[in-house]
Parts: structure tokens; C-alpha cells; sequence
């Protein structure tokens, strides 16, 4: 075969002169390649309905040369015997440009199959002066494609899917599904009417019925640990004068499986988080539901005691709230709001469906996640509720406010939102699928947006969880109504993009000791770990001593993970580390440092003691913190005591000798340091009184002559046994 290259002596490319260079190779494929199946031709295929394979055709290469002193490797390349290169075709390679490091990016004249190109890789690789060459395969996102054929088939979940073209309003769910699906830590409570058991609907915790009035509930009780649903459906007049026949609605089980039914099991749709965990509780049947009950359902979703009904044993971060009526918020549910919150769960709720510039209650009480709908083009959905208190817009079927032709090009009401149902006219029947409209249903498509934000951090609060959805909505499009309205607060921060909310999640950072004490002089370690739960990678971390210390306190090894500082004499000091990861999304924790000085113990002198009489000592420790000491005993003769104060006592002292007695003192946090003194019970001393305390200067009373004579004798006979 023949090679222009042009090399520099030393066998390093000339890459100015290359870079326009052609470079002229034949190889024989036979036994390597394969001819392109008509997938391949069309660059991608399909490997199953929920993943997409690397493309299949290939025209460039990446050679990366072997640089080999004394010799160049175009001398090399033309010295080869290339007989069994034998050519079927000829390919032109040209040198498109240099890449990093040694590597070249080579262009094929045109495509060849996957299999070709990596023959063409390996017949170049055999070169000595060649380090390696290798297909420039194109990556694919990792975006999920569910094969639940109610996904993708007529008329789709559009809600879920990436928005593309005239999908604007689509929730942006392929790519979020690759970073979770949910985890089995995280509990959605939905209050509503129940649920069905479903084969599309399989992580649900027992859960309760709150529905009290016999009448309402439709299944021959009151309130009960039975949270299914037995139908809602009613006949005209029924739930007043006027009212319309229904069918039974299923309502709670079509909100269920927005938030989490089974994906690729081939049933049916896909839920946003088929991972997490489902709490149904009933609280609605024919003609709607109590506020009295309601309450009572969202305590107890929380985990808060309610009278009669057993402790909910899986307490929700998310309580779905798909209900409401016109009117402002009413006191009960302010208070029941103000108590599930205060408890850690948060309350998503939907705006209504009357076209009101109102917000419903209980979304329109402080404290709730309020949430209106838009259509599948994005624009504001006609029966939509707007108001101030809306927090974002989510997709809830139906026509835009401007899409004069949505009948035309949709349907008598556009396209809706498919989830979980069932066949049953009023009873429950079989299992099945319904098509919904409504800001009942935007509303889970939010708490179904929080479950995989809580599934990634766990740790986020209520008030990050709103930060986060405010910073990631998408803007409304080009000429739909949230856009023109004068006051575009009406209709919350934008549209629902999932992806993005997952993705603007700060690093959730480590402190191993977010409270410790030290000693003074110390070296006291300031040790973080961060991870990105987004999947970005953390580039940085920077440690701060807080501008309300005492002093100024200098921190070393600022930039990194493990950080140290010098603790000073005294005083307690805030320090904050700053986490960054590759997205430039920052995040921040605190690690508190308390300087602890231990009690010092004021030293005794030797005390004298004569036998038989009480020896009382009150020990005195200084606290440099301020701290009362604790004294301890470390070494006592048989018989004394030291209590917690400091106070030493031996009573009836003997027989004669010499006792080293040991303490120790101690704050709450710190032991400080040790102290012995002596105390001798000499031969030949007795005080007056028979007692002898404690002073510094071991002083006693005047000897009793025969009371030692005794004592003496007495020892000299019994030879007793030494106690003291």
C-alpha cells in the first residue's frame, strides 16, 4: 500500500502540515466485517424498548502513535509486507485534527459498519509504532425509555416526556429516570378515595379509611383500616338537586399511578417514581369527603395521634392532596397544615378546576405547595384555577387558553393524562386506564417530582424542596396565556421540569464532627465529604472560620476536604465549608468547635490524723471555663469516701502509717488533671476533741496519754488487722 505522512524526524506528527494532509490506506475486511443490517445503516439501534444502543456506523478513527527514538513511522509503515492487506476497498483517510495528548482523529472517505471500523482499528493497531486505534463511537444520554405500552403508545404519557416541539409541557422525566427511579425510603401519602388494588400498583403500606358518615362511604361503615375503594359512583340528584349522574371515578388510584406505577413490567403506563412508597388514605367517597375528615387524614398521614384510629407506622414526606373547594382557608385546615408541616411532611395540593383567579382551599392556605395545570403545548389549561399562591404549573390535560384549534387538532378536550383505573362502572371490576383532566391530576406530577428529589437528599427541607422547583421551572412558551397576563405571578414560577430540579440539587455534604470539643493548643480536625447527588462530580471544597468568632482563627489546608486549625485558649467557633461541584451548583454546612480547659485540682499538703479519730478534706479544682468540677477517686484506703463535690472523709483513722490518697476532677466534657496527697496516722498523736480536720498545715490536738497506751497494748495483743 502506499502513505503520504509527513513526520517530523524524531516520529512526532508535524500537526500544522498534517492536519491537510490525505492519507491513502487499503485494507481487506474480509472475515471482519459484516454488511450493515438496515438498523445499523440508520445509525442507531434499538437494543430494547427501554434503551438505545451506540450507533452502529462509524467514519472516523482514533489513532494515538508510539513515539520510538531513531525512527519514523512512515519508514516503518511502508517497510511492512502488506500483501495480506490486500484490498476489497479502498479507504481514504484523512487527518482531521489533533486531539489531546498524542492522539489524531482520522475521517473515513465514508461510513463503514461498527464491525468494519474496528477491523480497519486492529489491522492498524499491528504496527510497532502505532499504540492504538479505536472507532470514534458516538454516546448516547442514558435517557430511560419505560416499555410499558402505555407510555409511549396513543395517545402516550406526553406528561412524562422530554419537551420537544409542540410537547412543550412535557415534565422532562427520560433523563431524571437515569439519575433514580425512587428509593423504598420515601412515603407518598395520598389522600383521596382510596385506592384499587392494581397489577400496575404494588408498593402500597397499609393505610386508613377516615370517610365517618356511612352514607358517604359506600362501603357499609365508617372509618376502618381498610383504605381500598369501593366506588364513588352516584345516580342524578344524589349529591344535590341538580347534580349529574357519575360513574365511579377511581380517582385515587389514577393519582397513585401518576406518582408510582411499575415500570417495564409491560403493563399499562409508568408512574414518575415507580420506587417509592404509596400510604393511601381514604378520605373522599360519593359526592366528596368532610373537612373534619379530611384534617383527620393529614395528621394522621404526618404520624400525628389521632383519636380512635392506631399510629400511622409509615409517617409521609409528601402528602398529596388532589381536593378542594372555593373559599378562603378555613381555620381547621390552617391548623392541620401548620401541624403536618411542623412535623417534616410536605403538602402538595391542586388549585381547582373552575377557570377561577382564585386559588381553592386548603391550596390557598399558608404553608401548601398550590399547583395549577397547563396542556400538553404548555399554555395554561382553561378549567385551570390561578392565583398568587401558586407555586408552578404541571401538566393536567385538556386545551390551552389560547389554542383556539386544541379540538380540532386533539380531541373534544385535548389530550389528557393516562394513568391507572378500573373497568367498574360502580363497582370495582377489572383492572384498567383512564385518561383524566384536571389540577387533580398536576398535582402529583409535583409530589412525584419531590419523591426523586428526596430520593436523591433525603435531607432537603420543605423550603429547598419550593427553592429548588422555583429555580428549575421552566419559563412558559411563546405566546401562551401565563406569558401575556399582566400579572404572571397568577400562575407560579414556571412549568415542571423534573430533570432540571434534579439536576440543581446541591452536593450533600459530611461533617464527621459537626459539634466537638477540644483542648486548648490543640490541632483540631475539620473533616467534610460531599457527594453530588445530581451526578456531577465535587471539584472543590473551601473551609471558613465564621466572621462572628471571638477571634480571628486561622484554618489550614483551607481548600480541601480535611482542614485543621490551632484551638485557642477559650471560647466556642463556627466554622462553614463550601462545597462545589462540576455543575457550579454550590451548597454549604457548618461545624461548631468548643475549647474546653479541664478543672485543675489545687494542691493539699500532708495531713496528720490521730488514730481512731474523722478526717474531713474539701479538695478546691479551678475551671478555667467556668464549668463546676466533679470529683473522682482514683486511689482511697479502705473505708473514705469522696463525694461528686470534692469532700474527702475518713472516719475512725487506723491503724498508724503512711496513705497516699489519689483524685481526680472533671467537667462535663474533659478530664483534668490528677492530684495525691498524703495523710499520716502518726505513732504518739491524739487530739483532744477526737477529731481531726483537714488543713494544710496537718495541725492536732494534745496527746491523750492513756488512750495510746491503750491503743498500743491493744495492737501489741491482738496484733489486730490494719483498716485504714
Amino acid at each position: 500500500m502506499t502513505m503520504c505522512i509527513l513526520l517530523r524526524r524524531c516520529g512526532l506528527i508535524s500537526y500544522a502540515v498534517l492536519a491537510s494532509l490525505t492519507l491513502q490506506l487499503t485494507f481487506s475486511v474480509t472475515g471482519y466485517a459484516q454488511e450493515a443490517t438496515p438498523q445499523a445503516k440508520a445509525g442507531l439501534q434499538a437494543t430494547s424498548s427501554n434503551q438505545i444502543a451506540a450507533p452502529t456506523e462509524v467514519d472516523h478513527l482514533i489513532i494515538t502513535p508510539r513515539v520510538i527514538k531513531g525512527k519514523k513511522l512512515s519508514e516503518q509503515l511502508e517497510r511492512r509486507n502488506d500483501s495480506h492487506l490486500s484490498s476489497i476497498a479502498a479507504r481514504s483517510l484523512s487527518i482531521e485534527r489533533q486531539l489531546s495528548g498524542k492522539s489524531h482523529l482520522l475521517k473515513l472517505d465514508r461510513a463503514v459498519s461498527l464491525d468494519e471500523a474496528r477491523a480497519l482499528a486492529a489491522k492498524l493497531s499491528t504496527n510497532t509504532e502505532v499504540e492504538s486505534v479505536e472507532p470514534d463511537v458516538r454516546m448516547q444520554a442514558h435517557a430511560f425509555m419505560p416499555n410499558d405500552p402505555g407510555y409511549s403508545g396513543a395517545p402516550g404519557q406526553w406528561h412524562f416526556m422530554t419537551p420537544i416541539g409542540s410537547n412543550a409541557g412535557g415534565a422532562d422525566l427520560p433523563p431524571a429516570w437515569d439519575m433514580t427511579l425512587g428509593n423504598g425510603t420515601v412515603e407518598v401519602t395520598v389522600l383521596d378515595t382510596g385506592y384499587r388494588p392494581h397489577s400496575d400498583l404494588q408498593a402500597v403500606l397499609p393505610g386508613y379509611d377516615f370517610v365517618s358518615s356511612v352514607a358517604i362511604a359506600n362501603d357499609g361503615n365508617g372509618r376502618d383500616a381498610d383504605a381500598s375503594d369501593p366506588g364513588d359512583a352516584v345516580v342524578a340528584n344524589e349529591c344535590g338537586r341538580g347534580a349529574a349522574a357519575a360513574r365511579s371515578s377511581w380517582h385515587g388510584t389514577h393519582v397513585m399511578g401518576i406518582i408510582a406505577a411499575l415500570m417495564n413490567n409491560g403493563l399499562y403506563g409508568t408512574g414518575m417514581a415507580p420506587n417509592v412508597r404509596i400510604v393511601p388514605v381514604r378520605v373522599l367517597g360519593k359526592c366528596g369527603g368532610y373537612t373534619s375528615d379530611i384534617i383527620d387524614g393529614m395528621r394522621w398521614a404526618a404520624g400525628l395521634a389521632v383519636p380512635g384510629a392506631p399510629k400511622n407506622a409509615y409517617p409521609a414526606r409528601i402528602i398529596n392532596l388532589s381536593l378542594g373547594i372555593p373559599g378562603t382557608c378555613s381555620r381547621a385546615f390552617q391548623a392541620a397544615i401548620n401541624d403536618v408541616n411542623a412535623a417534616g411532611a410536605i403538602v402538595v395540593v391542586s388549585n381547582g378546576n373552575g377557570g377561577y383567579s382564585s386559588v381553592n382551599q386548603p391550596a390557598n392556605c399558608a404553608g401548601t405547595l398550590a399547583v395549577t395545570a397547563h396542556s400538553v403545548d404548555g399554555d395554561s389549561a382553561t378549567y385551570a384555577n390561578l392565583g398568587v399562591q401558586t407555586l408552578i404549573s404541571a401538566p393536567g390535560g385538556g386545551c390551552g387558553t389560547l389554542a383556539r384549534n386544541c379540538v380540532e387538532i386533539y380531541s373534544s378536550n385535548g389530550l389528557g393524562i393516562y394513568s391507572l383505573g378500573n373497568t367498574g362502572a360502580s363497582r370495582p371490576a377489572s383492572d384498567g386506564y383512564s385518561i383524566k383532566y384536571g389540577t387533580s391530576m398536576a398535582a402529583p406530577h409535583v409530589s412525584g417530582a419531590i419523591a426523586l428529589m428526596l430520593s436523591l437528599n433525603p435531607s432537603l427541607s420543605r423550603d429547598e424542596v419550593v427553592s429548588l422547583l422555583r429555580a428549575s421551572a421552566r419559563a412558559f412558551p411563546a405566546g401562551s396565556a401565563c406569558l401575556l397576563r399582566a400579572n404572571s405571578g397568577m400562575c407560579g414560577a414556571g412549568i415542571l421540569d423534573v430533570y432540571a430540579a434534579l439536576t440543581s440539587i446541591a452536593p450533600a455534604i459530611h461533617i464527621a464532627n459537626l459539634s466537638q470539643v477540644a483542648s486548648p493548643g490543640a490541632l483540631v480536625n475539620l473533616d467534610a465529604s460531599a457527594i453530588s447527588p445530581s451526578g456531577h462530580q465535587v471539584i472543590s471544597y473551601e473551609w471558613h472560620a465564621s466572621p462572628s468568632n471571638k477571634i480571628p482563627i486561622s484554618v489550614l489546608n483551607a481548600d480541601t476536604a480535611n482542614a485543621s486549625f490551632v484551638a485557642p485558649a477559650t471560647g466556642t467557633y463556627q466554622f462553614v465549608v463550601l462545597v462545589t461541584d462540576s455543575s457550579g451548583t454550590t451548597s454549604n454546612a457548618s461545624a461548631t468547635v468548643r475549647i474546653n480547659s479541664a478543672p485543675v485540682i489545687q494542691s493539699v499538703t500532708t495531713h496528720q490524723v490521730a488514730a481512731g479519730k474523722t478526717l474531713t478534706i474539701k479538695l478546691v479544682a479551678m475551671d478555667a471555663d467556668g464549668n463546676k468540677p466533679v470529683f473522682h477517686a482514683i486511689a482511697l484506703p479502705d473505708g473514705a469516701t469522696l463525694s461528686a463535690a470534692g469532700v474527702f472523709n475518713r472516719a475512725h483513722a487506723s491503724p498508724m502509717g503512711i496513705y497516699t490518697i489519689s483524685v481526680a476532677a472533671s467537667d462535663m466534657d474533659a478530664t483534668g488533671s490528677t492530684m495525691s496527697f498524703t495523710v499520716e496516722v502518726p505513732q504518739g498523736l491524739q487530739t483532744s476533741a477526737g477529731v481531726s480536720s483537714g488543713s494544710s498545715s496537718g495541725g492536732g490536738g494534745a496527746i491523750d496519754v492513756e488512750w495510746l497506751i491503750a491503743i498500743t497494748s491493744l495492737l501489741v495483743v491482738t496484733r489486730c488487722r490494719r483498716v485504714f
